[in-house]
């Protein structure tokens, strides 16, 4: 798989500024991104607030740092080979699986992201990030797609762009249900993405795996 350019800017690496980029991800994940001030920033990381505006001018610059670490750690496990994986089915099943917020940590990444998605909706110095993401992964899908295509492994000759908007929009969907949706309801959601993904992926070696685990504390 293509590996991806982490977005984080060079001089956020620091530790204070990773505790306060952490900061912002804990605070919006328990109550959104109005609850993500300078001062409770600050706070929540143990520092005061001049540090953090010293390492971020504007509230806005701090949000968008934050979101970065969340799309860098999406990305990651975007190109991250599955264990376990076995044939493309196995790979593409367990690869969906990993973005959904099925433990602690990827559950607090897909509130922030939805928090995120809210706000760049009506402001548009945020919405290039989520857009940047969208096309990292389809370029990431659309490879693996026509490559499955020209081995003969998929059957379906759809072009592979729309096929891969689509995967996206099923797992995308699974996703925000997921986050609002009893812990106990997660089998039947996962069902339906093995559903989704058998309609569009009819594979010639259909090996898709049916029982994976719903949680994977870490």
């Amino acid at each position: 798989m293509k590996r991806a350019t982490s977005t984080v800017a060079p001089n956020c690496s620091d530790s204070l500024s990773v505790a306060i980029l952490q900061a912002v991800v804990t605070i919006v994940a328990r109550e959104g991104f109005e609850g993500a001030t300078i001062r409770r920033v600050a706070a929540q990381a143990g520092c005061s607030a001049g540090a953090v505006q010293k390492r971020f001018p504007t509230r806005a610059k701090l949000l968008r740092a934050a979101f970065e670490v969340v799309v860098d750690s999406a990305l990651e496990r975007a190109v991250t080979e599955p264990t376990g994986a076995g044939t493309l089915p196995e790979r593409h099943y367990l690869a969906a699986l990993e973005t959904l917020p099925l433990d602690t940590i990827r559950r607090r990444e897909g509130l922030v992201w939805t928090s995120y998605l809210l706000r760049a909706a009506i402001d548009d110095t945020l919405s290039d990030l989520p857009r940047q993401l969208d096309q990292a992964v389809h370029e990431i899908l659309v490879d693996e797609l026509a490559n499955a295509q020209a081995a003969g492994v998929l059957r379906s000759r759809a072009d592979p762009h729309p096929l891969a908007d689509a995967l996206l929009a099923l797992i995308d969907g699974i996703a925000i249900r997921m986050l609002y949706t009893p812990a106990g309801e997660h089998p039947k959601l996962l069902t339906a993405l093995d559903a989704g993904l058998h309609a569009l992926l009819p594979y010639q070696d259909s090996g898709w795996l049916t029982d994976q685990p719903t949680s994977r504390d870490r």
